[in-house]
């Protein structure tokens, strides 16, 4: 937040207890935005789980016309018509796949929906990403993190909303005795947010943890003890998620990995929804490393 508006904001006083973010850590906020002098390490990334209802070649060109340059792949992806699994492409259809992305210059960077096996692994390492993120059994915790030091991938641990097993980041972390330091999170803001969890607490107590981000933000908010409301993504900045102070709080990390748009409404149409998001990260990060 600029000098500007934290005054804005600082004299509404009272008056602006309807519209305050009911996580109070933003506005505990620095006059100048320290992300600004900073360079990042930051990639911004589009989720091709954004274009679900296309084809994947598709998404990559929605992604180039939303100004992005990285994508994280689904678990979940559309080739001619069909739904397969991505780790389930063939050869051929992965060399068309990284060609149509090297035409429209995207680079894939991060594959989703991961159990931490062996074969996705081998699938990771041939399309050249740096990051897997997924939900692997607890049991198996270990295991994975000694593939992702094998194969030097690292593996991020995902959340989704409650009651999914890794919806309480902080039992997690009791769970990652024994395990390696290619092993972190990738912590989804807005299922955080839903879960009722504050996301920039999450952020911070992740520190030294995070390898990606699912960046989000929504029109409202859970409670942890309070009626579930109807959420659904905004652009980023105009919503109850304190995105500006998440991605500082990212840069003050010197996080080194992709902050993801996954964008999950209007799905028929939303490259100007993504575009704006991406607008703003560079707006919030303009020092960023790409």
């Amino acid at each position: 937040m600029n000098r500007r508006n934290f005054l804005k904001f600082s004299s509404l006083g009272a008056g602006a207890t309807a519209f305050a973010n009911p996580f109070s850590q933003i506005l505990i906020f620095a006059e100048e935005n320290p992300a600004q002098a900073k360079k990042a390490d930051l990639k911004l990334t589009v989720q091709t789980w954004s274009f679900r209802l296309f084809d994947i070649d598709e998404g990559i060109r929605k992604t180039k016309q939303a100004g992005v340059k990285f994508v994280e792949i689904a678990g979940g992806i559309r080739i001619r018509g069909e739904n397969k699994r991505a780790v389930a492409m063939t050869a051929e259809e992965r060399k068309w796949f990284l060609a149509v992305a090297e035409e429209n210059q995207v680079k894939a960077i991060s594959v989703g929906g991961n159990k931490g096996t062996r074969q996705e692994f081998d699938f990771a390492a041939e399309l050249g990403l740096s990051v897997m993120q997924g939900e692997p059994d607890f049991e198996r915790l270990t295991e994975v993190s000694k593939l992702a030091e094998e194969y030097k991938i690292r593996f991020a641990l995902h959340n989704h909303a409650k009651p999914n097993r890794y919806w309480n980041y902080k039992e997690t972390l009791t769970r990652l005795d024994g395990c390696s330091s290619w092993l972190g999170f990738c912590p989804d803001v807005g299922h955080f947010a839903r879960s009722g969890i504050d996301p920039l607490t999450v952020v911070k107590d992740l520190k030294g943890r995070i390898f990606s981000i699912h960046l989000k933000d929504l029109n409202d908010v859970n409670t942890p003890d309070g009626e579930k409301k109807d959420l659904r993504d905004v652009i980023w900045g105009t919503g109850k998620i304190p995105v500006e102070a998440i991605l500082c709080e990212l840069v003050e990390q010197k996080v080194q990995g992709p902050v993801i748009i996954e964008y999950e409404y209007k799905w028929e149409d939303n490259v100007n929804e993504i575009a704006e998001c991406a607008k703003y990260f560079h707006k919030i990060v303009p020092n960023t490393a790409e």
